[in-house]
């Protein structure tokens, strides 16, 4: 069962950040295996129970969701090991682009949650905004819903000049985004080393289900 995450999370990053580099990377396995491979397969497995019970199109084998310990080397020939790790339960797309996920990441900077749209394209946010617009009571009820719990923020660049000024203040706050995500971002505070991080996921994720079955709608039209 996932407890947390543990000293030996960090332990293992502090080496690799010295020295990123395969070597290193095999003389700390141990403190890999302990702080890193471990607890994240517990968490997938938790999160993977977790997401059962709201859309099973979400599910996935591990190896699909869960970061390894390699960059791939066409893009990061200089740093062999990923400083960071994750998990994505994210929407399989044929070319995947806009591909609606929820995710967690981490590393010794601090961590973050949420739901995002990977590969995202502006024909992706176009379908939103039709959505939207389409169903404007529905999509503003759905905002102010998840805009009162506050566990998650609304992130995007805003357009400089604006689009639908004469919608309402609530659609618009997301009607002028180029991109669009919802996000957590935390320290590395006792929360992260117990149970409890595990918890507030689920509780933000919770959050942002009605926000998730309705961008999921969008973007299949």
């Amino acid at each position: 069962m996932f407890q947390g995450f543990n000293a030996s999370t960090i332990k293992y990053y502090e080496a690799i950040r010295k020295e990123n580099s395969k070597r290193v990377h095999k003389e700390n396995e141990a403190l890999y295996f302990e702080g890193v491979k471990q607890p994240l397969e517990e968490l997938y497995f938790a999160l993977y129970n977790y997401f059962g019970g709201i859309d099973g199109d979400l599910l996935s084998n591990k190896r699909s969701c869960i970061s390894s310990a390699y960059n791939d080397a066409r893009f990061s020939s200089g740093a062999p090991i990923k400083e960071y790790f994750y998990i994505r339960f994210k929407l399989d797309t044929a070319d995947k682009k806009n591909a609606l996920g929820f995710f967690f990441d981490a590393s010794p900077d601090g961590y973050k949650y949420g739901l995002n749209i990977y590969h995202m394209n502006a024909a992706g946010m176009e379908k939103i905004r039709d959505y939207m617009l389409d169903n404007k009571r529905f999509a503003t009820e759905v905002i102010r819903k998840f805009n009162a719990s506050g566990l998650l923020q609304v992130r995007g660049e805003l357009y400089k000049k604006a689009h639908y000024p004469e919608e309402n203040a609530v659609l618009r706050d997301w009607l002028e985004r180029k991109r669009i995500a919802f996000i957590h971002e935390g320290q590395l505070t006792p929360e992260f080393y117990g149970r409890e991080i595990f918890e507030s996921i689920c509780l933000a994720f919770d959050s942002a289900k009605e926000v998730y079955f309705m961008i999921k709608e969008a973007l299949r039209i």
